[in-house]
């Protein structure tokens, strides 16, 4: 029996680990904003900026409740957003390849994401797997994991 990194195992479905740390850094991150726009903001404008922070913040703690779940007996993938939104399945048939994508300010890495991109219906859906900073290589071997879960040939 294989172990995964990025993968918690119940029986053949594979569930992906959320990134609860980055979501819970942005979540404080938001809340410090709104305490020091309240304590320092002499703006008339310091109710829109709470709101944006207070939004934010909300949808960092929202997406730590996000669930990809991959099946290898029905061959499906199942997405949840958040909770309360409902599943969206899609076939391991739908899957097209990766995307690793690289953002780049001034010859630095800020952002790197690691995406699925899925043909379902002559429509291209975009599966947000996780992000990193400064390095690809996490996003890389994630990509080998999911290829591993899916079956898919190792090049």
């Amino acid at each position: 029996m294989q172990t995964f990194k990025y993968f918690e195992q119940e029986g053949n479905t594979y569930k992906l680990k959320v990134q609860k740390g980055l979501f819970y850094t942005i979540t404080f991150g938001c809340v410090a904003a709104i305490i020091a726009i309240l304590f320092y903001s002499t703006s008339r404008a310091t109710f829109l900026y709470v709101t944006f922070f207070a939004l934010i913040g909300l949808l960092g703690i929202l997406r730590t409740t996000g669930v990809i779940a991959f099946d290898q007996h029905n061959r499906e993938i199942q997405r949840k957003r958040f909770f309360f939104s409902t599943p969206v399945s899609y076939s391991f048939d739908d899957f097209d390849h990766f995307l690793i994508s690289k953002q780049k300010s001034y010859f630095i890495t800020v952002s790197i994401q690691a995406i699925m991109v899925m043909r379902k219906g002559n429509k291209t859906r975009h599966i947000l797997l996780a992000q990193t900073l400064f390095t690809a290589k996490p996003l890389q071997k994630l990509s080998e994991e999911i290829s591993t879960v899916m079956g898919l040939p190792q090049h």
